[in-house]
């Protein structure tokens, strides 16, 4: 199986303007991003998907590779169809297309390669992702954190911003729970990571799908998928990633970043 690995990467983002240049321990984001994919088990090419020119040049300033794709596109999800088209224009081809975000720099190596694991072992799977434990209670409660339901098969059954499952039976949602008498329940709650596989007709279809409602309410694309009948199947992995949307997610990251001795 061919893969091919994107990192969807804009610069004028609300919260953060030029944030994929923003430096994580010294290193622009992008490349931490770029250089955690390159090391993935099973990722053939990475490349970064732009629509800025002074991310291209940060860019190939590493030795990484850039496509460059137009401003208007509506999300990550379609900068990563249209860097796909771009490079199957010149004649590649990929039987399976990762879309990594640009502003997960803690992004696991191992987290990846698990996602294109899971996608070789199962030819029939459209869409994968990956999902991590979560560390305590407040992540789960935290809207930031998505979780996600799987079935017995390790398929994703819904994504949600809420704290799903709701335990009817435990104290952990009353108001003054005691979270260290519900340990063990915090196993049933999967933290849902910001990483997508493709086969590159799926990929198509979702891009021409239009948003759903739930989508929507949630403000999570991949939900269009499911209520499209997409199977997405979740890959398991420890290790948590950090996404970074403001200047004051740089140090969790760093922090991320050297407790796994990577800085």
């Amino acid at each position: 199986m061919k893969t091919l690995a994107v990192l969807p990467s804009r610069y004028a983002a609300t919260r953060f303007p030029g944030k994929p240049l923003a430096l994580i321990a010294g290193k622009p984001m992008i490349q931490r991003v770029f250089e955690a994919a390159s090391r993935a088990s099973g990722v053939d090419k990475v490349v970064v998907a732009t629509d800025d020119d002074r991310i291209a040049q940060a860019v190939r300033g590493f030795g990484g590779e850039a496509v460059m794709t137009e401003s208007a596109l509506p999300s990550g999800t379609d900068r990563t169809a249209a860097a796909l088209s771009a490079l199957e224009a010149k004649g590649e081809r990929y039987d399976c297309v990762l879309n990594i975000q640009g502003d997960e720099p803690a992004m696991h190596p191992d987290t990846v390669a698990s996602v294109v694991a899971l996608m070789a072992a199962q030819p029939d799977l459209p869409m994968g992702t990956a999902a991590c434990p979560f560390a305590n209670w407040d992540e789960v409660f935290n809207p930031n954190a998505v979780k996600v339901v799987t079935d017995d098969h390790g398929r994703a059954l819904y994504f949600s911003r809420s704290a799903l499952p709701y335990i009817r039976s435990s104290t952990v949602f009353e108001p003054d729970f005691r979270p260290w008498a519900e340990a063990d329940q915090l196993k049933a709650f999967k933290r849902h990571l910001g990483l997508y596989a493709y086969r590159p007709d799926a990929l198509r279809t979702f891009t021409n799908l239009p948003p759903h409602p739930l989508e929507k309410l949630e403000m999570l694309e991949q939900l269009r998928a499911l209520a499209a009948g997409m199977a997405i199947g979740v890959a398991e992995t420890p290790y948590l990633s950090l996404g970074v949307d403001t200047p004051a997610d740089v140090a969790p990251a760093e922090a991320l970043l050297r407790e796994r001795g990577l800085i």
